[in-house]
Formats: structure tokens, sequence, C-alpha cells
């Protein structure tokens, strides 16, 4: 029986993408191993969508088992070489000079100590994984001390020892790390503010067309337990609706939400990660990396319409992808297909039909609709039959 260095040698000798689980946690890396030893090993990563993004390095010891074959692995080689064939990965390369004699775990550390990289330091605590994301401010005989970067509440900048046996994986060379590494200069105490935060049903709707009107950045939180949040810009609203243009975790174009009034919780309308995301969007626009070429940023909508139906008919019309949550948090992807106007309701073509007996349509009324997101890159993928 092989054992998992076995496996991860021949991946590393065929070139296969492998997908890496690791003990304690859900997250997985899709990537080719660049450098194995019997230890450990570098891996340059991929992103959901087929981008190459960064690398990691990780322990042996700290993954469960690997995967080279499977349907997941195939969706992702289709992605990659679409990408690919449309240029679409544009992130720069990591330096990371390797010599056949160096311990990977030494030169990783050492390269992020020497040259001050930002990096994502994943450790073990109570047998759960910890992400910790800064600077390495020096190094021990047995472990680091770890400057955190807190770009969520510049106040909270700590600086703590980590232990190299505690040590699992390292992430590092990836888009967000890189922005985030161009900012450090603000990501101080001194340059903290307060949460502006608008948490009244009574003043969302002038709250809302405020923000169109400026065009300031802003963070939409809805009234459910979802553990995510929408960051962008308003771009069309009206006394029912409004649509957002969407920003992700990298300060880059992600797409559009039409939302509801009464699906949001609260508005932030300023904070410390609101700043990073802009300086990560000016830079982006500067470098020509705000958008994926395949993308429409430019969007626009009529605010005197009837901006649901308006939305709807069009991917009808142009058979597009749209994301659904409903009144009652249920949440799915498909293809509309039809809609009475007269009814209100809407028949949707499922693209995800599980084995509970889930029809592959449904019928939903557009007065349970609470958000469509639209135009993002996976629905991209999906439409152009790439996942």
């Amino acid at each position: 029986m092989k054992t998992l260095y076995d496996k991860l040698r021949t991946a590393q000798i065929d070139e296969q993408l492998i997908n890496a689980f690791q003990n304690d946690s859900d997250i997985v890396y899709t990537g080719v191993i660049q450098f194995l030893s019997d230890k450990d090993f570098i891996m340059l990563t991929y992103n959901d969508y087929g981008i190459q993004d960064g690398e990691v390095y990780l322990k042996i010891s700290s993954v469960k088992s690997i995967d080279t074959d499977s349907y997941d692995l195939a969706n992702m080689q289709d992605r990659i070489e679409f990408d690919e064939k449309h240029h679409l990965n544009s992130q720069p390369s990591f330096d990371l000079p390797i010599k056949m004699s160096d311990s990977l775990f030494d030169r990783v550390i050492q390269t992020l100590h020497d040259d001050q990289k930002v990096g994502l330091v994943i450790t073990a605590q109570a047998g759960k994984l910890k992400y910790n994301e800064g600077l390495i401010s020096d190094l021990q005989d047995d472990g680091m001390v770890f400057t955190n970067i807190n770009k969520f509440d510049f106040s909270k900048q700590s600086v703590f020892n980590i232990r190299f046996d505690d040590i699992r994986g390292i992430e590092f060379g990836g888009t967000e790390l890189q922005l985030l590494q161009n900012v450090l200069d603000m990501i101080k105490p001194e340059n903290h503010v307060e949460n502006e935060i608008i948490d009244d049903p009574s003043v969302f709707r002038d709250q809302i067309e405020q923000l169109r009107n400026s065009g300031d950045w802003v963070v939409i939180d809805t009234n459910d337990n979802r553990k995510y949040f929408y960051v962008g810009k308003i771009i069309s609203s009206n006394e029912k609706e409004f649509v957002m243009m969407v920003v992700d975790m990298n300060g880059r174009f992600g797409g559009y939400v039409w939302i509801r009034y009464d699906d949001i919780g609260r508005i932030i309308t300023d904070s410390d990660y609101l700043r990073v995301i802009d300086k990560f969007v000016i830079e982006n626009k500067h470098n020509k990396h705000f958008a994926l070429p395949v993308l429409n940023s430019d969007r626009a909508f009529d605010n005197a319409d009837n901006i649901l139906i308006h939305i709807i008919t069009q991917s009808i019309q142009y058979q597009k992808v749209i994301r659904f949550e409903t009144a009652d948090e249920d949440n799915f992807a498909g293809y509309p297909t039809s809609i009475d106007l007269q009814t209100g309701v809407l028949n949707v073509e499922l693209l995800d039909v599980d084995d509970d007996g889930d029809l592959p349509t449904r019928q939903i009324g557009i007065e349970n609709i609470r958000e469509m997101a639209f135009d993002y890159f996976k629905a991209f993928l999906t439409e152009n039959e790439i996942d």
C-alpha cells in the first residue's frame, strides 16, 4: 500500500493536479506540487475558479489524504484550461529561491522574514487549526515572533510567539496577501476608525439612496444567520429594492446582487475594512486587474424600473444564471426559464439536483425572493459549460 509520501511523489513526477485534505479542517488546497521532501511539500495553488493564486507550504503530518482523480478535479482542470486560454492568470509569482539541499520549512520562513512579506501561518490549537495573517518579526531557535495584521480592526494588532512544532502550514504569495503587503502603512492603530453602523430599518431606504448618489463603499449585513456579508457600491435603487456592484475580499469585481430592504440587518458605511477594500480596488484598477475580461463590471439599471422583473426577464432572454435567496432562507442557483407576470410565478431550471427527490425545476413566487446574485465569475463558467 502506498504511503502518503509515495502518492505525493507520484503526483509531483506526473505533474498531477491534486486536492490536499487537511487534518482538523474543512479547507482543501487544490494545486500542483512544486517541491517535496520526506516531511513537507509546497504547492502552487488554484482558487475555486481555476485561477492560479499563491502557494502553500504543508507538513505531510498535517495532511489527511490527497485526491488525484475525481469529478471535482476534472471540473477544476477544465476551469484552469479555460482561464489559461483566456489569459486570466494575472497574479505575479512569488520569488522563492530553493536549492535541492534546502529545508523547505526553513526556506519559506526565512524568505518571509528577510523580505518582510505577509503570510498566513496555520497553527494547531486545541485540536483546531488557526489562521494567522501577518509578518514574521523575528526568528528564534524553536519558533518565531509573529505580528498579526487585523484588517478588520486596526486597533487590534498583536505580537505573539509561535512554536515551529505548532505550525501545520503557511500560505504565501496569494492575491490578498500581496495586496495587503501594499497597505501595511495604513493598517496601524493610529489609523483606526470606529464602524459607522446603521441598524434602524426605518432609514434604510434613505441611506441606500444617499450611498447610490455618493458612490461610497458599503457593507450590507443581512438579517439571517449566514457567515458572509456583501461589500460594494449601490448602483441602483428605488422604494422597494436596490442593486449592489459587489467586490470580493481581494477588491475585485464579484458580480451584482439585487436585494430587498427587508433583507437588511445593518448597513456599515465606514470601517477599517472598507478603507482597506478601497485601497485594494484602487490598486487593482491601476493594474487593470479589477474585473476579469470576460465579465461586465459596468452594468447600469434604471432606478424607476421594477428592477427585479428587469433582471429576471434579461436572464430568461440571455440564459443567465441567478443565485436566489428566498424568504424561507432557501438558497439555490439556476436558469430562470419563464415568468407569469399575472401570478408572479417564476420557473427556474436548477443547477444542483440532489438525490432526495428535488425536481430539476422549481417554481417560486417573486414576492418570496429576498436576494438575487448574478454576473459573477462562477455563473459565467456555468453558462459557458466550464463548470
